[in-house]
């Protein structure tokens, strides 16, 4: 409430802020992954890449390991039963939703955290100069993000998968 104590700010907007109950929202980031699985277990969404919001792009990455996570357990569903150890199956379907996602979702995490330098004017090269920080988030900066072939993705997944199963597709 201090913030809002200087002059011209209208008493009525201070008696509303006085009504709020205010929140603390955690932000929690983890920049770096050496691995989205282990076993039969795996990793995705904010427990794989949990990340800053400043591109707004956390939640699709999440949706984009379901996508290409789902797609890999349905084509190792496929494995006809006896013909392989299905733990070798399962950990190599993993290996390769792991190889596929974590470069992209760490490149993702990376970039978040750059932008949220810039956003508080602490960026290791622009500072707080407005113009080279606009620079930074123009030019084509967030094509790789917005414009990626996910279906691409899947289809690379699965083509490593089956060089590494033998699936009855």
């Amino acid at each position: 409430m201090a913030d809002f104590q200087g002059p011209g700010v209208d008493e009525r907007f201070r008696q509303l802020l006085a009504m709020a109950n205010p929140i603390k929202w955690g932000l929690f980031h983890h920049l770096h992954t050496s691995t989205y699985y282990r076993g039969r277990v795996a990793l995705l969404g904010d427990g794989a890449h949990a990340s800053l919001p400043y591109q707004a792009a956390g939640a699709a990455q999440g949706l984009e390991d379901a996508l290409v996570l789902s797609e890999v357990l349905a084509r190792l569903a496929k494995v006809p039963e006896g013909s392989a150890d299905l733990t070798s199956c399962i950990e190599a379907g993993l290996g390769a939703y792991d190889a596929v996602r974590r470069p992209r979702a760490q490149k993702q995490l990376e970039q978040s955290a750059e932008v949220g330098r810039m956003i508080f004017l602490k960026h290791e090269e622009a500072g707080d100069d407005m113009s080279k920080i606009l620079s930074r988030l123009q030019e084509g900066r967030f094509d790789w993000l917005w414009f990626h072939d996910i279906l691409g993705d899947v289809e690379s997944a699965l083509a490593k998968v089956d060089a590494k199963v033998a699936v009855d597709a």
